[in-house]
Formats: C-alpha cells, structure tokens, sequence
C-alpha cells in the first residue's frame, strides 16, 4: 500500500470589540494557498496606530504567498533566493501607491514547498505553533522582554532579517501549524494545550466545519474586554492512502 501526503488548511478572524465601537474596520487579515509547490497560510495584525493598516495587512499575506512561489522555483532550480527580503518587497509592491508608512503589519508564515521542510517566519506580535506527531509544541512568539516592550516590529521599507524569528521542522514530524494574531496570543496562558487541543478538536472536521466552528470559538472569545482584533490560522497534514 503507498500513501501520500495532502495539507489543508482553514481559518477564522473577527473584529474586535473595540473597533466596533470605534467603526474601524478588522486591521488582521489571514489566507491559506494550495499549489502543486506548495501550501502554506499566513496572518497579518495592521499595527491600530496605522490609518491604512488593514490594507497592510492584507498586502502582507499576499507577499508571503508570492514569495513562497519564488522560494519554491529557486528550490527547485538549485538556487536559494532571500524569502524574508521578498516578503518585505512583496509587501511594498503590494501596497503601493500607499504611503507604507500608514500601513505597517505583522506577518506571521508557514508553509512547505516539497523538500521535505516546514518552513515558520514570525514578524511582531502573535504566535506561532507546530504540533508534532508525538505531540509536543515547537512555537515562535514575540519575546517583549527584550528591548521596549511597547515596540512592536512590523513589514516597513527598513524591516531586517534580525527582526524576523524563523523556525524549520521536518514535514514528517508535522501534524498541524496554527498561527494567530496577538488577540488571541496574548490571552493563552497555557500555549501548548490550547494548540494541541484546538488541533485534536478540529483535525476530523470538514474545512468549512472546521472554520464555522473556529469562527463561534473567536466570537464567544471568553475574554470579553480583550478588545482587539483575533485571528486564527491552521495548516493541517494528512497522510492518506492511494488505493
């Protein structure tokens, strides 16, 4: 019997409280993509001091995806281009004629492109989470107790490799990558159970279950003066059967 490998993902995000009464709209933004090299998702938190933030953060889920594209053709070519500086110039591109000044985001990435790695890249707040086979939590978060902790680092035409915090697990020992916006990060006390459950209680479930119920999850968060934006983001793998 040969088996073989499938990813699929599902996400969720809802507006904040606070920027409802403020008549904001939701400054996070997530996507998934599925290609025949590769799959990935990707989270976006437009920094709330950023007038067109939500822009950015949209701008900044589309440059992951493109750069993921070029990562995947430089792999497969023998060439390794930069992935974190085509991000940064997708981004750019991607927001112009805008002032990028008044869109400034997080970017927060997972993806694979068949060479047998998972690839995790986190900029500013949120989190990042690989849940392992054997079930342990490999995970990437915004350490603010280095520096100002009221400094949040974001996509900007002067964004380094330094700012980024990068994590690569083989796809073998991947079940499941979750990826959220610090409206949820912020309120987990307990990181590795709330991502191993929230994997267990949703691995079964039909894509568009699996998102409903991630989206009631958001809406009845159970930190009700936590007034931020949240967003939430799985890429699942599945080893199946080809007969």
């Amino acid at each position: 019997m040969t088996t073989s490998t499938m990813w699929k993902s599902f996400g969720a995000s809802v507006i904040g409280p606070g920027h409802i009464v403020t008549g904001k709209p939701n400054q996070d933004s997530w996507a998934s993509f599925h290609h025949i090299w590769g799959d990935g998702i990707v989270v976006s938190d437009g920094l709330g001091s950023k007038a067109l933030s939500d822009f950015g953060s949209k701008a900044a889920c589309r440059a992951v995806e493109t750069a993921a594209r070029l990562f995947a053709s430089a792999t497969a070519a023998g060439t390794r281009p930069n992935l974190l500086e085509d991000i940064r110039n997708g981004w750019l591109e991607s927001i112009a004629p805008l002032d990028p000044k008044d869109a400034y985001a997080t970017c927060i990435f997972a993806f694979h492109v068949g060479d047998g790695i998972v690839r995790l890249g986190l900029l500013g707040d949120g989190c990042a989470a690989v849940v392992t086979e054997d079930g342990t939590v490999k995970s990437l978060s915004d350490d603010k107790t280095v520096g100002f902790s009221n400094l949040t680092n974001a996509l900007t035409p002067a964004t380094s490799e330094a700012q980024w915090s990068l994590l690569e697990v083989p796809e073998s020992e991947c079940e499941a990558v979750v990826l959220c916006t610090d409206g949820v990060s912020d309120d987990l006390h307990d990181v590795d159970g709330f991502m191993t459950g929230f994997v267990a209680a949703h691995r079964g479930l039909a894509r568009a279950t699996a998102a409903r119920e991630a989206l009631t999850m958001l809406e009845d968060w159970p930190v009700p003066k936590h007034s931020d934006d949240k967003t939430i983001a799985v890429l699942l793998r599945e080893v199946v059967s080809d007969e």
